[in-house]
């Protein structure tokens, strides 16, 4: 016959599902903090996107006006963008055949050149407008994924007669960040429910063991 002993021991292993659930637990605020994170950075992205449309409504909205008295505004708004937070911003024109840089960089992004990546070069020769994925690593820093939005302005005035505006952000663009609170909190919470749990498990084994041998020396009975 199984003794209660036998019964209780079996029972004791629950108590290890509070501990599964804590591994869990951390598993999906990990994922959640790493969706979170990328969920600034898309809106970084269309921030910068959002900037660069302004920027070629303005431009686009006098067509009588030559493309090259666009110049100094257009360089100013663009030295404006690459002197954000890790934002990388750059204006070319066409010189002599090639794509000129008429802005100048700043130095927290530099160096970069989109031109230097073949798959931006054939996209920006081909379309109006578009977007990738670059890596790189600026001078002393990590490297990143830069996410690219490229367009080429004013569309009244011929290809060869228009301005190429790109913008970039990546993960290191990004200023807002998760509350310490929520991550603290977070840590906290999950570092009591360890403790906890553990201390029922050493309390149960503790309590089996007294129970096995108050059984043995017969002042339990079975």
């Amino acid at each position: 016959m199984e003794t209660l002993y036998n019964r209780n021991n079996k029972w004791k292993y629950l108590i290890l599902v509070p501990i599964i659930f804590l591994v869990a637990n951390g598993i999906y605020f990990r994922h959640a903090a790493k969706e979170i994170q990328n969920a600034l950075l898309s809106e970084k992205y269309r921030e910068a996107v959002d900037i660069v449309d302004m920027l070629a409504a303005a431009v686009e909205a006098n067509a009588e006006r030559r493309w090259l008295d666009h110049e100094q505004n257009m360089v100013a708004s663009v030295e404006f963008i690459d002197r954000l937070y890790q934002v990388y911003a750059g204006a070319y024109k066409p010189v002599g055949g090639e794509l000129a840089l008429v802005t100048e960089r700043h130095y927290e992004t530099s160096p970069f050149e989109p031109f230097d990546f073949a798959e931006f070069a054939e996209m920006a020769a081909a379309r109006e407008s578009g977007d990738l994925v670059v890596g790189y690593a600026p001078e002393a820093q990590p490297y990143r994924g830069l996410h690219l939005y490229f367009r080429w302005m004013p569309l009244y005035s011929p290809p060869g007669e228009r301005y190429l505006v790109v913008a970039g952000v990546s993960q290191y663009s990004v200023t807002s960040t998760i509350p310490l609170w929520v991550s603290a909190g977070q840590w906290v919470s999950m570092a009591l429910t360890f403790a906890i749990n553990v201390s029922l498990i050493l309390l149960i084994a503790r309590l089996g063991y007294i129970y096995e041998r108050r059984r043995r020396e017969g002042t339990i009975d079975v």
